[in-house]
């Protein structure tokens, strides 16, 4: 039976997705009705990652990919995730209507203050733009408080995977 992973942060983006699970299938762009996109979740290197959580807002959705994965590459999934995230059963809608069974991970750790660093808004933004989302959700992403990695080494590496 596959299994299927809804990708709504920097994983939305093929190149980061596929350079870390080679054999992962894109099936599509998701929604996810009744939650809303954060970029809270207390990385271990200071910066904010994304997450997602119930909104209080009904018409509030958080888009996202669809990818098929192997067992395997779900374990090396919850490694990269690590602790921070939970994973969690949930049910996107594709933009097809279809209605899919897929898993995703939801921050455990959070922060308001944190930032998320520069080259990580650049995975999610362009990982929405290849989803086809509308431009105002892209935007959105584009525009979050962001903060410079102070790391210049790992800030090159992170954006060289958009050089590709």
């Amino acid at each position: 039976m596959p299994l299927y992973n809804f990708s709504f942060g920097s994983n939305m983006s093929s190149n980061r997705l596929l350079a870390r699970l080679p054999n992962a299938k894109r099936v599509g762009t998701a929604v996810l009705k009744g939650y809303e996109l954060t970029f809270d979740m207390l990385f271990k290197d200071g910066s904010g990652k994304c997450s997602i959580c119930p909104s209080a807002k009904k018409d509030e959705l958080v888009y996202g990919v669809i990818y098929e994965i192997s067992d395997a590459e779900k374990i090396i999934l919850d490694g990269i995730e690590g602790a921070g995230y939970d994973c969690v059963d949930i049910t996107p809608t594709l933009l097809t209507g279809e209605t899919i069974n897929a898993h995703c991970y939801i921050a455990n750790t959070h922060d308001s203050d944190v930032l998320p660093y520069d080259w990580y808004i650049k995975h999610v933004h362009r990982g929405a733009l290849e989803a086809g989302v509308p431009k105002a959700y892209s935007d959105a992403i584009l525009n979050r408080p962001q903060k410079s990695d102070t790391n210049q080494a790992r800030a090159a590496l992170e954006f060289a995977v958009h050089q590709q």
